[in-house]
């Protein structure tokens, strides 16, 4: 079993061995903590506190080598810069997904725009389609007029045609010397 304290708190933690280097969460302040390789006394915690106190308070003190800070000198170091590379870390990751997601919106925007512009493109071909389309109909009514006036005046003609045929059949005109009648021809003179 190992025993230590949150760094954040002060809350007194134990956890088993098969704990070591796991990050944990303080049961008090919720502060992520790494599980140190051994178990850390109330003395040594308070040592470190007072020094904590000290720097941050502005006082400077002078260490000396020792064997026992030299064994237990870095842990507490170690463990009081882990939540700072763990958050650091963090950091980078929420960063890099930032970038990423910046990254999506551009795309996304740039795709929009593209849309944009092809959608455009579809709707002024669709407008020239559709004026080629009314000027096509538009010809084929003109040509359609203009058909019905010709078969009018083909018949016409040919009405006018036939009483001027029965006519000259009622009267017998003397055919002119080279001219063939147009009763003997048996034909209508079509226009």
């Amino acid at each position: 079993m190992i025993k230590f304290f949150c760094l954040n708190c002060g809350k007194k933690l134990a956890v088993d061995d098969a704990a070591i280097d796991a990050v944990v969460s303080c049961t008090n302040c919720k502060e992520l903590i790494v599980v140190p390789p051994h178990s850390v006394s109330q003395k040594d915690f308070l040592n470190s506190k007072a020094r904590q106190i000290q720097v941050t308070a502005g006082e400077m003190e002078l260490i000396q080598p020792h064997q026992d800070r030299t064994e237990t000198g870095p842990l507490p170091a170690r463990a009081a810069l882990i939540p700072h590379l763990a958050r650091l870390m963090m950091n980078r990751l929420v960063q890099a997904l930032f970038a990423q997601r910046a990254n999506l919106l551009d795309t996304q925007a740039e795709a929009t725009q593209r849309m944009t512009a092809l959608e455009e493109r579809i709707a002024q071909a669709q407008a020239s389609v559709q004026r080629r389309l009314a000027a096509y109909e538009s010809r084929i009514a003109e040509l359609e007029e203009q058909l019905i006036a010709k078969e009018r005046e083909n018949h016409q003609l040919r009405r006018v045609n036939f009483q001027l045929s029965r006519k000259a059949a009622e009267v017998e005109i003397p055919a002119a010397p080279g001219r063939v009648s147009l009763r003997d021809a048996g034909f209508l003179l079509h226009a």
